[in-house]
């Protein structure tokens, strides 16, 4: 299923509406994070309160990408994103929808830290995002989106190391109106398991938590969300049988403004409290990871002829510090202060979210970063990418070179949106 399947294409296409915006190339080109993201509101914005499928109504939605990070298939990046899609539909006073693939990088995040070196439990798969929502006659929106996803593997040969299985089930729950937004997302159930290993491995999730809202004053705009995970996993990188205890926790303060330039030209700026801990309890041990940071976000977006819409943004974190404590026994199992990273796609999650090998603290690096993209305007259906500026050409024989604006790579995260 993560590859996107054409029948919603031809299911939906329909009657003339207004331009969406939708994608998650325009969010990240804009300073957004995939999932973590409450200022820039977007079709993706559904994702974290469901009550905003009233605003995107008619519209279809396709995400070009594959099934993820190359090693191990599980997380969604620049150089290698997930696919995904889906529509949204209005009739009468209700907005009814489907998606498919949109499955968690923090999910998968988690599972792969509670997986044994070299072999990655499996990570939600096959996932099916249900919407339904409305407006009451007080203006108030709400919307509901319940979560499902489940897989398995059973090969016929006993004692196949590949048998896998895995589910999960969510809701979320939000409501809109004019000036103000509120959602509480509850996981109801997310396990996964691979047996007949040495070290048989299971990921049990316990509680998940994601509650937040917003509230505009003229072009002010204030936000607050809050994410908690604890699961118990077994096996993992401890001997077979030892139970051990996960907890993920972030917090997300901010406030930002945005101002119209003109009819179609609008620039913002925004900044953020982000902290965020994560945590691994072992039978005489504890591994941590814990980062704050306070980044500051200016971004423009403008129309520039009538089939071309750039955007950009520039952020810089006015603080950004990241503490490691025994995050080398996550990855291979033992302790050695500064070991190498002998898991490849463990060591990738931890430094996704600036975790070391080595304890102690450090300042985030790399604390400036400068997107941009574009969207292709051709009637009511839009094409988003962002503007490649590689660090690798398609070309073996070329040289791989950073900030360079490469033709051959010109749109990445390209995604597709279209109005019916």
């Amino acid at each position: 299923m993560k590859k996107i399947l054409g029948f919603t294409a031809v299911a939906t296409m329909g009657l003339v509406s207004t331009t969406a915006l939708a994608s998650k190339a325009r969010i990240l080109a804009l300073g957004e994070e995939v999932e973590d993201n409450y200022f820039i509101e977007d079709n993706r914005s559904i994702f974290t309160n469901a009550a905003y499928i009233n605003n995107y109504a008619d519209t279809l939605t396709l995400e070009w990408g594959g099934t993820g990070a190359t090693s191990g298939g599980t997380l969604d990046q620049d150089a290698d994103p997930k696919a995904m899609g889906g529509f949204l539909k209005k009739t009468g006073n209700f907005t009814y929808g489907l998606y498919l693939g949109n499955e968690s990088n923090v999910s998968s995040f988690l599972r792969i830290l509670a997986s044994p070196t070299g072999t990655y439990l499996s990570t939600a798969d096959n996932q099916i995002d249900l919407f339904l929502g409305s407006e009451t006659a007080s203006g108030i929106k709400w919307g509901a989106n319940f979560v499902y996803t489940k897989d398995s593997n059973e090969p016929a040969t006993a004692g196949a190391a590949a048998y896998s299985e895995d589910n999960a089930m969510a809701v979320r729950l939000g409501a809109l109106a004019d000036q103000w937004e509120g959602y509480v997302n509850l996981s109801l159930d997310s396990k996964s398991e691979k047996k007949n290993l040495t070290v048989p491995s299971k990921f049990d999730g316990k509680f998940g938590l994601q509650v937040g809202g917003s509230y505009k004053i003229s072009d002010y705009k204030l936000y607050a969300s809050y994410k908690t995970f604890s699961w118990d996993q077994t096996g993992g990188n401890q001997s077979a049988g030892v139970k051990s205890e996960g907890k993920f926790n972030r917090l997300f303060v901010g406030a930002g403004k945005s101002h119209k330039i003109n009819s179609t030209d609008t620039v913002s700026v925004r900044a953020y409290y982000d902290v965020l801990n994560v945590e691994m309890k072992y039978t005489a041990d504890k591994s941590e990871l814990s980062r704050t940071a306070l980044p500051v976000i200016a971004t423009y977006e403008a129309n520039a002829t009538s089939w071309l819409t750039l955007r950009g943004s520039v952020s810089y974190n006015l603080v950004g510090q990241s503490e490691s404590k025994r995050l080398s026994k996550v990855v291979n199992g033992t302790y050695s202060n500064g070991a190498a990273v002998v898991d490849t796609l463990k060591g990738l999650a931890l430094a996704s979210y600036n975790g070391s090998m080595t304890d102690g603290k450090t300042t985030i690096s790399n604390g400036t970063a400068v997107n941009a993209g574009a969207s292709l305007l051709f009637g009511d259906l839009t094409i988003d990418g962002f503007i490649g500026t590689t660090a690798a050409s398609r070309a073996a024989t070329t040289s791989a070179k950073q900030g360079v604006l490469a033709l051959d790579n010109l749109l990445t995260r390209v995604g597709m949106t279209y109005n019916f």
